[in-house]
């Protein structure tokens, strides 16, 4: 895989608001400044939603907007995947206009950009389908950038890593997780999938703020933020927590929040295909915060869960939210 290339660039002050154009097979994001021939390199941060690219209905990799799509600036060997989330980092790319290439399962589009910085970063958003690309949120371009990959890390020396090909400096980091524990940097294992918040640079090094692993021996962490497509009841091989001394789902605290303690039942469900188990140990709660009853998930509801998920096996949530 051909992998973004990383230089010290400094800062550019100049902003320049873009108002994205047109959809289909060639699309275009112009702006106030048509810098066609200025020399430098800028970064390009987006998003991808939608597409026709998901994977097989079943696997927790479903939950993917960009699985197994590439971007690459037409004319140049600059090109990154899309990672689970939907995002992509671009840098070294060339300032003035450029056009993008998405290229995946079912995918073939262009959309040209303009008005790309030298040290800017130009960020977008973007519903991809087919050869047709829609802008759904106006493009700007800033100095820096607040954004988050997910990727696995490659290499890494004292604070300083590559996540997917992306530079990443961690010196700033406030908290590292591995799942839903915090732990530490030093802790982070090359190899292992982690997701990083952070702030990107015009020179496309991203200050990362919080880190969080995404495995933990055998299993991985996965976060699944959908709709509710099916709702199968209780799982049969679900018992209760040993130290409740009940039969209930969900009674064991997790933090400072509990289940309904009424609930005798442990309920398996899918949000976008991806089979979702649970048991006494999952923390059930509503958008608010405040004790769900796990009998009440229905299909159509907005559902964010967490989890863990052993190879072949399906997720077990740790946290369940709907709403």
């Amino acid at each position: 895989m051909r992998r973004t290339r990383f230089s010290s660039l400094s800062l550019a002050v100049l902003t320049v608001a873009l108002v994205a154009a047109g959809c289909g097979g060639s699309s275009s994001v112009t702006g106030p400044d048509e810098a066609s021939g200025a020399l430098g390199a800028s970064v390009v941060q987006g998003t991808v939603l939608g597409g026709g690219f998901a994977a097989p209905s079943g696997e927790v990799t479903a939950l993917s907007r960009g699985s197994g799509l590439t971007v690459t600036v037409e004319g140049t060997s600059l090109s990154t995947n899309v990672d689970e989330e939907g995002q992509f980092i671009l840098t070294q790319v060339p300032a003035g206009t450029v056009t993008l290439i998405f290229e995946g399962p079912g995918i073939s589009a262009r959309l040209t950009i303009s008005g790309l910085v030298d040290g800017q970063v130009l960020s977008l958003e973007c519903l991809v389908n087919g050869s047709s690309i829609e802008i759904t949120t106006p493009a700007h371009t800033t100095p820096t950038k607040r954004t988050k990959i997910t990727g696995y890390l490659e290499s890494k020396s004292g604070t300083q890593l590559v996540v997917d090909g992306h530079l990443v400096d961690a010196s700033q980091v406030s908290k590292v997780w591995r799942g839903d524990r915090r732990t530490e940097l030093e802790h982070i294992r090359v190899g292992e999938k982690i997701k990083v918040w952070g702030t990107l640079r015009g020179d496309g090094v991203l200050v990362a703020q919080e880190i969080q692993a995404r495995s933990n021996g055998q299993s991985e962490w996965v976060v699944l933020d959908g709709r509710v497509t099916a709702v199968l009841g209780s799982g049969a091989d679900i018992h209760a927590n040993p130290n409740t001394g009940t039969g209930s789902c969900g009674t064991a605290s997790i933090g400072d929040v509990h289940a309904n303690p009424n609930t005798s039942s442990c309920p398996t469900f899918y949000v976008d295909n991806v089979k979702v188990t649970t048991n006494n140990q999952t923390r059930f709660v509503r958008a608010d915060g405040s004790p769900l009853d796990p009998g009440s998930i229905q299909v159509g509801q907005h559902a964010y869960v967490e989890g863990w998920r052993e190879p072949g096996k399906v997720l077990l949530a740790t946290t369940v939210r709907i709403g």
